[in-house]
């Protein structure tokens, strides 16, 4: 009997992934263009994306998110190198530590511009390119840290928090026409995370967490897929949780 290979959900859809030259970011444009998508990288870092590029045989784009002028202009210069944009992955994030008290004003704006500006001014620039696709989509990338409270954490925490309320308001705006939906990772061997963490902390972690390990950038990647694709054709403003069990405490 012959089996019939059943065509990527993927396949044609045009989709610009931020934070595209590490971490989920990279996981993500890895896995969308082998389910035979276009992608445009986006990252501040040029040499890490170009590596990326390279690798992938995608389009490049150098842009500080959180830079007005620059999201201005590269929107328009993604769109046109995919001949359109059917989706927005908002990968592009930074964390910074330290309890509230020590936390420097700059420090907590920087935080502020680039894991919440910046994917309201990649949205609202893209917005007519993604008015014009049939199904467009965008998934925003959380984190738990938003969901709960913990010490050390009150910048990052906040600037996920809110991303979770712009993606609803974004659904309900946006709809019916563009889904945007929220994925919430928990501790990823990222090199954020990786950077990051002690031993003891990473041990901690892991003893926390039902799965007993960190996740994957490809894992989150999958989850990434699914509500890019039309297999979440009724999934909107929701936060799809993926840590492996650790928020359940």
């Amino acid at each position: 009997m012959t089996v019939s290979s059943s065509p990527s959900p993927l396949a044609g859809r045009r989709i610009l992934i931020t934070g595209a030259g590490s971490g989920i970011g990279k996981a993500t444009a890895q896995l969308f263009t082998a389910r035979a998508a276009r992608v445009a990288l986006v990252d501040n870092n040029l040499q890490a994306v170009t590596a990326v590029g390279d690798e992938l045989k995608m389009p490049i784009f150098g842009c500080d998110v959180s830079n007005p002028d620059q999201v201005e202009r590269m929107i328009p210069e993604a769109a046109t190198a995919l001949q359109g944009i059917d989706g927005i992955v908002n990968a592009a994030g930074i964390f910074m530590g330290g309890a509230i008290e020590d936390l420097r004003v700059h420090d907590w704006h920087r935080v502020m511009n680039i894991n919440l500006l910046g994917p309201f001014l990649i949205c609202r620039q893209a917005l007519p390119a993604l008015r014009q696709a049939a199904s467009a989509t965008i998934v925003n990338i959380g984190s738990i840290a938003g969901l709960q409270p913990a010490h050390g954490v009150a910048a990052y925490a906040s600037s996920k928090a809110g991303l979770f309320m712009l993606s609803k308001c974004m659904a309900f705006e946006f709809g019916p026409t563009i889904r945007v939906n929220t994925v919430c990772p928990g501790a990823i061997e990222t090199p954020m995370i990786q950077n990051g963490l002690t031993e003891d902390a990473r041990a901690r972690l892991q003893a926390a967490n039902a799965s007993k390990r960190l996740g994957r950038p490809e894992e989150i990647a999958e989850a990434i897929l699914y509500l890019s694709s039309p297999a979440s054709s009724y999934v909107n403003g929701a936060t799809l949780v993926v840590d492996g069990g650790y928020s359940w405490r």
